[in-house]
C-alpha cells in the first residue's frame, strides 16, 4: 500500500465523533475488495500529491472523472474513493482519485495549489490512461468539494462541469470557537483567518463558466447547507448553468456514502455532463 493510502499521522481520527468514526469505517470497508487502480502516480514530490488512476480495459477516448476525497483538510487518503471507481468505470469514463497535502501540516494555499496541479496533471497524461483531456469533470467530498469548486471557478480551460458533495462553499465562519466544526478552518487550515473569504468557492461564484451540480443531506451540517443554497442561487441569478440536490434523510457522510450505489441519480447527473455537455453560460 502506497503512502497515499495510509491513515494520517494526526489525533483528528481518533478524537473524532461517532459520525466521522462511522463514515471511515463504512467508507474503507466498501472499497475493500473492489476495483484496483491501473496506474498509481505522483503529481508532485510530496507524498501528499498523489491519485490512483482506474480505467476501462482498452480504453480510448473515454471522458474523465476527477474527484478529491474529504476530511476537513486534515485527514483522507485514496482508499476513501476506492468504492467510486466501479459506478465511474461503467458509464465508461476514467476516474482518477486524487489527495493532496494536508493541514496542518502544510497550510493553506498549499491544497488550492495542489488541486490545481493535479487537474494540469490529468489534463497533461490523460491520454496515456484512455482518457480525453477535453472531457474532464472536477469533484468532491467535503473540503475535496471546496477545492474542486475553487479550481472549477479559477480553471482557464474548459471543463465539463464541477460536482460537489457536501462541500463548504463557503469559509467565512467570522467569530466561532476553534473546536468546532466551522472553527475547524481557522485552527488548521488558514494561516491568516482574513484568507477566509479568498478561499470561499461562494465569493467567486461569478466567475463560474462551466456547469455546477451541487448536492447536501438534509441533515448535513447547517454551513454547508446555507452556502450550497446560496451558491445555487448566485449561479441561477448569473443564468449559468447549475442543478442542486437535497438528499431526503442524509448525513454530511450518507451523501458520499451514497455513491456506492451506481444507481444513484448523482450519476446521471455525471453521465450527462460527460456525454451531453452544454454551454455553462445561458443564453
Amino acid at each position: 500500500m502506497s503512502l497515499a493510502h495510509h491513515r494520517p499521522d494526526s489525533d483528528a481520527i481518533a478524537s473524532a465523533n461517532p459520525a466521522v468514526l462511522a463514515y471511515v469505517a463504512s467508507v474503507e470497508a466498501l472499497g475493500d475488495g473492489g476495483a484496483q487502480p491501473r496506474f498509481e502516480l505522483a503529481y508532485g514530490p510530496d507524498r501528499g500529491q498523489r491519485i490512483d488512476v482506474y480505467s476501462p480495459p482498452m480504453a480510448e477516448g473515454l471522458p474523465v472523472l476527477l474527484f478529491l476525497h474529504g476530511g476537513a483538510w486534515i485527514n483522507g487518503h485514496l482508499g476513501w474513493l476506492r468504492f467510486m471507481a466501479a459506478p465511474v468505470l461503467v458509464l465508461p469514463a476514467v476516474f482518477v482519485a486524487a489527495t493532496y497535502r494536508l493541514a496542518p501540516r502544510l497550510r493553506w494555499p498549499a491544497q488550492r495549489e495542489d488541486a490545481a496541479e493535479v487537474l494540469r496533471f490529468v489534463r497533461e497524461h490523460a491520454h496515456e490512461w484512455g482518457g480525453d483531456p477535453a472531457r474532464i469533470a472536477i469533484g468532491g467530498h467535503s473540503a475535496g468539494g471546496q477545492l474542486a469548486a475553487l479550481t472549477a471557478l479559477e480553471d482557464d480551460g474548459a471543463l465539463a462541469a464541477c460536482l460537489t458533495v457536501s462541500a463548504p462553499l463557503d469559509l467565512a465562519h467570522g467569530d466561532v470557537p476553534l473546536d468546532s466544526d466551522a472553527g475547524r478552518v481557522y485552527r488548521y487550515l488558514l494561516a491568516d483567518p482574513t484568507h477566509d473569504r479568498e478561499a470561499s468557492p461562494l465569493t467567486h461564484a461569478e466567475r463560474a463558466r462551466v456547469p455546477f451540480h451541487i448536492l447536501w443531506g438534509e441533515l448535513d451540517s447547517p454551513y454547508v447547507i446555507r452556502a450550497g443554497r446560496e451558491m445555487a442561487g448566485r449561479l441561477d441569478r448569473a443564468c449559468l448553468r447549475v442543478t442542486s440536490v437535497e438528499l431526503p434523510r442524509a448525513s454530511h457522510f450518507d451523501t458520499h456514502l451514497s455513491l456506492a450505489d451506481g444507481r444513484s441519480p448523482w450519476y446521471d447527473g455525471l453521465r450527462e455532463a460527460l456525454y451531453s455537455p452544454a454551454p455553462a453560460l445561458g443564453a
